[in-house]
């Protein structure tokens, strides 16, 4: 392991470099739990929290410290200059902050405000970011680590690959996180032998006992493979990685030329890109709630080394031994 891998360790207080990242749906109590509860970090997603889990905010994170003594995390996406957006996540972070937890992991936005508010109460902050010039300007605004989300990943996708980000982002005195393609222990091996300090999984852990997604959802991943993996910009307005579906083949995986423009252009971007996810995360929770719904599966290229719905812990264990 690399020190990096070692300063990232004891940043989050974790004994494996394994981070259960965010997801809409998929990221409910009882797995962000048993991830930490096994020696990796687990990352609340506030909005499936409490929009399709049904918890309370602050009453989702003591369920959380009900089932662990292990640190986990809270997830912030930064939609800077939507004052609905800034207010929630100041109240979610105040609450955060109330119940003791020291690791915060933003996406989107300038991460600044967050960096300051952590600081003042010793939480460690990490950044996604997709490109070099995000990455720039999270360690200008003084973060303590990159999560580097690369092409492979499930969801909201980069363009760079792993390889790619790595070389492009090495200079950056900050541990760094492999953020997507990562499904069994030998892809984390790789990563780490590359010179990643860590690595974020979402596929994999969607596919386990603790996670709530549908079983359909959970027999998906482990019934497709890397092949069966397509983007489209028809779900939030920028690239998702989902699996190839007859629900998504009826939907189509690129905007049509009116919302095309729109996304195009600097004064309407937001906004457009705005209603495409409110649209969007009601479809997931949908997905999430009634089986059979529809086959709206996010998913990334780490699908093809997931063979098995096993529980959380197993993984993180299985990881462990990797190292």
């Amino acid at each position: 392991m690399t020190t990096k891998t070692e300063q990232l360790k004891q940043q989050l207080g974790i004994d494996v470099p394994v981070i259960c990242g965010p997801m809409y749906p998929g990221s409910n109590p009882e797995l962000v739990a048993a991830v930490s509860d096994a020696g990796g970090m687990g990352v609340v997603q506030p909005i499936s929290l409490t929009h399709i889990y049904q918890h309370d905010f602050r009453e989702g994170l003591r369920l959380i410290k009900s089932l662990t003594d292990k640190p986990f995390g809270v997830n912030f996406t930064l939609m800077d200059g939507v004052k609905v957006y800034e207010e929630r996540n100041r109240q979610w972070m105040n609450i955060a902050i109330e119940e003791g937890v020291k690791f915060f992991l933003t996406s989107l936005g300038n991460p600044g405000p967050v960096v300051k508010a952590a600081r003042e109460h010793g939480i460690v902050v990490y950044h996604d970011v997709t490109t070099p010039a995000f990455a720039r300007k999270a360690v200008d605004a003084g973060v303590d680590g990159l999560n580097c989300v690369n092409n492979r990943a499930g969801g909201q996708t980069g363009q760079l690959s792993p390889e790619q980000m790595l070389d492009e982002l090495a200079s950056f005195d900050v541990p760094l996180v492999c953020a997507g393609g990562v499904g069994d222990e030998n892809d984390f091996r790789r990563m780490l032998d590359a010179g990643y300090a860590g690595a974020q999984l979402g596929t994999r852990f969607l596919a386990t006992q603790e996670c709530q997604v549908p079983d359909d959802y959970k027999q998906a991943i482990v019934d497709h493979g890397e092949d069966d993996i397509v983007w489209t910009n028809k779900l939030a307005g920028t690239f998702s990685s989902v699996i190839r579906t007859p629900d998504i083949e009826k939907l189509g995986l690129r905007a049509g030329p009116i919302t095309s423009r729109l996304l195009k252009n600097r004064k309407t971007k937001k906004l457009t890109r705005m209603l495409l996810l409110l649209r969007s995360t009601q479809r997931y929770k949908k997905v999430a709630l009634n089986p059979g719904y529809a086959q709206f599966w996010q998913a990334g290229k780490g699908i093809g080394n997931i063979d098995a719905v096993e529980s959380a812990g197993d993984v993180v264990r299985r990881f462990a031994g990797a190292l």
